[in-house]
């Protein structure tokens, strides 16, 4: 018996013609062009054969319906204008879900939003509703969004500076972040803002400047206006010549390269370092990678400093349990002052636990506790813990998101002039070994060792090779110094002419013509000089702009300096205090866009490696926003354009696979 579709079926399938009536059941529906007899799916864009039942056959179909439910909640949920009372509601909600994105997961507002509302019978806490879902929706909706437009609008047309870091996160993610600094005409100070995390997938320095520069360009910021570009010394950032730096170089002819002077203080003391003997450093690992993971071997140490310790004279005495780390700059200080001060503790604590040690670490609770033993060891770390204690506090300096250039400078010349006098005479020729300044401390131990020692021959060997060690350590120091950190002296030097007490000073005052980047100024050089002149006549402390009181750093200055007025309402300092304020955006370190990496440790864990790009740096946005301002979520103030973005289409808008959102289909619905 054949099964194929008789002949008649076929002729009258094709006499079928489209029914205007059908528009009425299915709002879909259009006929499918002019003098066609075919029906035609507006939400589907595709054609269907002119019959009743294959139309509702269609409409049962998964992508239809789909497509039908995305434009039912469109047309159910209108923006619509709410009362006072719904704009209260909204900023409670707001400010809930800050909260949360600064201090926890988001997954917890479903359990402490419950408990908040249950509490809150009689006042607008009684009918907050937010949950995960819509704390998502209003943290990467609603408050990230307004934050970066609100930055956006800030920044068009000023001078600014860009700092950038690549690092990797915890689910093998690769990110380019990149922070802003200008000054803010509406803050009246220099600001730091979080741009955002641009995703890269090599780190080549052409593929990273290709990601920076759209990520400008979609910002509408011009490489004219760049001036200055940080980051760390990687050769894919600031290479001479195929790296980042490069790159903006030939987009920015006048942009200045600020090499982070953090990262510079932490490798002049670690290749100073490497010239003492190697056993040091297994100390400095070992020791602490020793309590680490262990609670018993911490609790006997506690134990035994609590029994040497009778009388509670070292209490609030720092343990040896920090460990070392080398993205960490300023660890290393203070793991070597930590086992410097516990030494007698530690030499008997492992003389305790090496016969009780299991097989496995045997050898290296041996190692540990000979070394200990070892005076020419306690000797290296009386010598070196004063050093690096120096440079780490240096370094702490530079790592504030603002700092005064005047400072700074003094504190690099200052570390620069100790090490110079310590190893070289006046004429600047090195110091006989002898002579060399090793500091008190050691000086004295290295003396007393000598004596307990009857100053034998090989005793005195042993001493001048503790010195001939020390000396190279400050000589591979002062190396350091002098090769990693005149660009950034001079760079600092130059913004320290804006000092207060610099300007402002007859004498100490910088020529105009030696003030720093002198391109910022082309455009009216003549006015701002005869500025400059007549700045240093007028009364400053009478001003009513500074309040009898001359601030003693360059930022606040130069802000009272542009907000001041004469009597005809004019800023006759204008064009001078917008030129020290672009020469003022300098950065003076990259540590900023390291603590934002840390914060992406913080938030993006092993239990929240799904977490998307987009909500990480809505996160990070806001935690930003609030740190750089010195401030916490309680701080926070929700402004108008929060609750204008805070409704129902703009939060819950539906991507669907061919591109189309809510709002197209309730536009093709609504369509002749």
């Amino acid at each position: 018996m054949s099964l194929s579709k008789p002949k008649w079926k076929g002729s009258y399938d094709s006499g079928r013609k489209y029914n205007k009536s059908w528009e009425e059941k299915f709002v879909w529906l259009k006929r499918a062009s002019e003098g066609s007899e075919d029906a035609y799916c507006k939400l589907c864009k595709t054609t269907i054969a002119p019959k009743a039942s294959r139309l509702a056959d269609h409409e049962k179909t998964k992508g239809h319906m789909s497509r039908v439910n995305a434009s039912a909640m469109s047309q159910k949920l209108p923006v619509k204008v709410f009362n006072k009372k719904d704009d209260e509601k909204k900023r409670v909600e707001i400010e809930l879900a800050v909260s949360f994105a600064c201090h926890c997961t988001i997954a917890s507002v479903d359990h402490v939003g419950e408990v908040i509302k249950r509490n809150g019978k009689g006042s607008i806490l009684e009918n907050i509703q937010i949950h995960r879902t819509k704390c998502s929706k209003i943290i990467s909706k609603v408050v990230s969004p307004a934050l970066f437009q609100e930055f956006k609008d800030d920044v068009q047309g000023k001078k600014f500076c860009v700092l950038i870091d690549e690092s990797t996160d915890v689910a093998t993610d690769k990110h380019l972040c990149i922070v802003i600094r200008y000054y803010s005409e509406s803050k009246s100070t220099i600001v730091t803002e979080f741009r955002g995390l641009a995703p890269v997938v090599g780190a080549t320095g052409h593929e990273l400047f290709v990601t920076l520069n759209n990520t400008l360009e979609n910002m509408g910021l011009e490489w004219s206006n760049c001036v200055g570009f940080g980051s760390d010394g990687a050769s894919a950032m600031i290479g001479e010549h195929n790296s980042v730096w490069s790159r903006v170089r030939e987009k920015s002819p006048n942009c200045q390269l600020n090499k982070c002077v953090c990262h510079s203080l932490a490798l002049c003391v670690e290749k100073a370092f490497d010239k003492l003997p190697s056993n040091l450093g297994y100390l400095l690992h070992e020791v602490p990678k020793w309590f680490s993971k262990s609670v018993i071997r911490r609790e006997a140490f506690k134990d035994l400093f609590k029994v040497m310790d009778a009388n509670e004279e070292r209490k609030g005495q720092p343990l040896p349990f920090q460990k070392l780390s080398n993205t960490r700059w300023l660890v290393r200080g203070k793991i070597i002052y930590n086992i410097l001060v516990n030494w007698e503790e530690l030499k008997a604590y492992f003389s305790v636990a090496l016969p009780n040690a299991d097989a496995s670490c045997r050898y290296k609770a041996r190692e540990i506790f000979n070394m200990l033993r070892d005076k020419v060891n306690l000797l290296y770390f009386h010598f070196v813990s004063p050093i690096v204690t120096d440079f780490e506090r240096l370094d702490a300096l530079f790592q504030a998101t603002d700092g005064d250039p005047e400072g700074l400078v003094k504190e690099l010349l200052l570390i620069h002039k100790t090490l110079q006098y310590r190893v070289l005479n006046k004429r600047g020729e090195f110091l006989p070994t002898k002579d060399i300044d090793y500091g008190a401390k050691f000086t004295k131990e290295l003396n007393t060792y000598i004596e307990l020692e009857n100053n034998s021959n090989e005793v005195v060997k042993i001493a001048d090779e503790i010195r001939h060690r020390c000396s190279s350590f400050l000589f591979e120091a002062l190396k350091q110094v002098e090769n990693r950190l005149p660009g950034s002296t001079a760079i600092f030097q130059g913004l320290s002419a804006f000092s207060p007490s610099k300007v402002l000073s007859q004498t100490d005052r910088v020529s105009f013509k030696d003030l720093p980047l002198p391109h910022l100024r082309k455009d009216n050089e003549d006015g701002i000089e005869q500025q400059y002149r007549k700045i240093l006549h007028l009364p400053w402390a009478e001003e009513s702009v500074f309040n009898g009181e001359i601030p003693k750093e360059s930022v606040p200055f130069w802000s009272g300096v542009l907000g001041y007025k004469n009597s005809t309402g004019n800023q006759p300092f204008k064009e001078l205090g917008n030129y020290a304020m672009a020469c003022l955006t300098t950065p003076i370190s990259n540590a900023v866009v390291e603590r934002i990496f840390s914060s992406v440790t913080c938030v993006k864990t092993k239990l929240r490696n799904r977490m998307s790009t987009a909500m990480l740096e809505a996160i990070l946005r806001i935690r930003t926003h609030l740190q750089f301002q010195g401030k916490c979520c309680k701080d926070f103030k929700v402004n108008q354009n929060m609750l204008e973005l805070f409704n129902s289409v703009n939060m819950y808008e539906r991507e669907e696979s061919e591109g189309e959102n809510a709002a197209d289909i309730l536009a093709i619905l609504n369509m002749n």
